[in-house]
């Protein structure tokens, strides 16, 4: 309905067709903000007090001031060279200013009266880009930078080529790690290197049961005596007393345990020789008679027995049963052990155990010094052909735990110097994606990160090179937007790019037909400049449509026509009133301090105060 009531004053070709589009535009959801600003202006006059008084300015550069806070500006008493004076400004602030007058010969006189260096942003019709696209530009040129300017010039490599940071950190860790100590160590990546697959993985077996039987040894503090006994083994000495001494712990501790809560067995007094194999052949003629003996005519297995039975007792009593000599034959047996145990300790230069805790402890460790002497021996024997001529040996425990070792960090993680060799093909690959004067710093970058073997350089220089292809995108679709800008005002498009994200502001001149009968996009201009305002009708008023901000100019001596006009709507809707100036002479700029009387424009302070 504003739009309408707006339009009624006008009858002209351009008014209606300006109605026409701006109605459309309406109709879809948009509303014009100069044209609503208006309106609601409008609708609060009539129940605001007056106006704040607000101090004019006396130069143009309030008018750049005065635009950033209000939406409706009037110029008055500007003449040609003051409008090219606030023009000049409103562009250098980075606006898009929309000048209209009634004739060309208006335009021309602005136009003539601007600086060259605003000459060159001044065109005859908007941009053939969108209002996104002139955002989008305008945005790119500001934030253009030395670097990114560069980019067009640069070949950045395509990112399927760069290796992975999860493929080059274990090789950076690898590379910095140091090798396992020793020499016969040193020569095992070498070694590794050249065997088969299957080979390898069964040395490689080997090794992990040589770690893990050496990690299960007694310590080494503390547990001497079984480091000493692995040395003997894997040099071979002691192997018959160690084989018996095992057997004998063994049967020892399984004896104790299994007659743990059988009878007490107590010796009278020292047995007399063969005692244990005369109660073996009784015990085997009980169990042959059904466990009884007769009181009288006993065989001699039972006569011959009889005197060793009176020294034992089991239980309290003298063994008459086959569970009882069992008892007893268990008994000596242990005993036997033990005291084998006993002097096998003494050849080998090791305490015996004192109780049944130290015997149990002795068996548990003979038991992990055999395994260990196992697997260090098939470590030697594998060692020892893991090539023709190989120069490594496995003389001692020591050697044979560093050897493990390598073994296994060569398994896990592969050796320093191949390490090393990978980063340094990666390297060359990555430096060979392009000639060295196409090459971006940061591919540069991510080449030395991997020759210095740094992970996180490397990180950091892919993070770069993301950063590098996203500035060498902006640069390229600056390039083409300014093409485009250029193919339909090449000065424009020349000094954006010459002023980079300085003043990127322009100037349009049109004539306020040529304007409402084909009236530009939303967000098209910033603001409006309407020349002429005084000899103006109400229906131009739908030039507030065209931008957000209207600025009328009310030349030197113009008389406003009679009421509604364009200046009384805009003094009924409080617009700011900013004095203007005119040149006295050439080079000389005189300050206007009194308006001349107007009946619908106040002398100084806002319209209508």
């Amino acid at each position: 309905m504003f739009v309408d009531r707006l339009a009624a004053a006008g009858t002209d070709r351009p008014t209606t067709l300006a109605k026409r589009q701006i109605r459309r535009v309406i109709a879809a959801g948009y509303s014009p903000p100069g044209l609503r600003r208006l309106a609601e202006s409008l609708a609060a006059s009539v129940s605001e007090l007056p106006p704040s008084q607000r101090r004019p300015t006396e130069d143009s550069g309030s008018v750049v001031s005065a635009v950033r806070s209000n939406n409706l500006v009037v110029l008055d008493g500007f003449d040609a060279a003051a409008v090219a004076d606030a023009v000049s400004a409103l562009v250098a602030d980075g606006r898009r200013v929309l000048v209209t007058g009634s004739t060309v010969a208006e335009l021309a006189e602005v136009r003539h009266s601007l600086p060259s260096d605003v000459v060159a942003r001044v065109v005859d019709q908007l941009p053939a880009l969108s209002p996104s696209e002139v955002r989008e530009l305008r945005t790119l040129l500001a934030m253009s930078t030395p670097g990114r300017r560069a980019r067009p010039g640069q070949v950045l490599p395509d990112p399927s080529v760069l290796p992975l940071p999860a493929d080059v950190e274990p090789l950076c860790n690898r590379a910095g790690r140091a090798d396992a100590p020793g020499a016969a160590a040193g020569l095992i990546p070498s070694l590794l290197a050249d065997l088969a697959p299957e080979r390898r993985e069964a040395v490689t077996s080997v090794a992990r049961c040589v770690n893990r039987s050496l990690g299960g040894m007694p310590p080494r503090v503390g547990g001497e005596w079984a480091w000493r006994l692995l040395a003997d083994l894997i040099y071979g000495t002691n192997r018959s007393v160690f084989d018996k001494m095992i057997e004998d712990a063994a049967q020892s501790v399984a004896a104790l345990d299994r007659t743990r809560s059988a009878p007490a067995v107590q010796v009278a007094a020292p047995l007399p020789t063969g005692s244990a194999d005369a109660l073996r052949r009784y015990r085997e003629f009980l169990v042959a008679s059904g466990g009884r003996v007769r009181s009288y005519f006993r065989p001699p297995v039972a006569r011959d027995v009889q005197p060793v039975l009176r020294m034992l007792r089991v239980g309290g009593r003298i063994p008459e049963s086959v569970e009882d000599v069992q008892r007893v034959i268990d008994h000596l047996e242990v005993g036997e052990r033990l005291t084998r145990i006993d002097a096998n300790c003494a050849q080998i230069g090791m305490h015996a155990p004192r109780n049944e805790a130290e015997l149990s402890e002795l068996a548990d460790g003979l038991v992990r010094v055999a395994a260990a002497a196992r697997s260090v021996g098939a470590l030697r024997h594998d060692v020892l052909f893991i090539a023709p001529n190989s120069p490594l040996s496995v003389p001692d425990v020591d050697t044979a735990e560093q050897v493990a070792a390598a073994i296994l960090e060569y398994a896990e993680h592969g050796s320093t110097a191949e390490a090393g060799r990978d980063l340094e093909r990666m390297a060359s690959e990555l430096e060979m994606r392009c000639s060295a004067s196409a090459m971006s710093p940061e591919h540069r970058w991510a080449v030395a990160a991997l020759r210095a073997q740094d992970a996180v350089g490397y990180v950091a220089a892919l993070e770069a090179l993301g950063g590098a292809r996203r500035e060498a995108q902006d640069e390229a679709r600056q390039g083409e937007l300014l093409r485009r800008l250029g193919e339909g005002a090449p000065h424009l498009a020349q000094a954006w790019e010459t002023l980079g994200g300085n003043a990127l502001g322009l100037a349009c001149l049109q004539t306020i037909d040529g304007l409402l009968s084909s009236v530009p996009e939303a967000d098209a201009a910033d603001a409006v400049i309407v020349l002429g305002a005084a000899r103006l009708g109400v229906e131009r008023l739908l030039l507030t449509a065209v931008a957000p901000r209207l600025i009328a100019v009310v030349a030197p001596g113009d008389q406003p026509k009679g009421s509604p006009s364009l200046l009384s709507v805009l003094q009924r809707a409080s617009a700011l009133v900013i004095r203007g100036r005119v040149t006295a002479s050439p080079g000389r700029v005189v300050p206007i301090t009194q308006t001349p009387s107007r009946p619908h424009i106040a002398p100084v302070g806002q319209a209508g105060a």
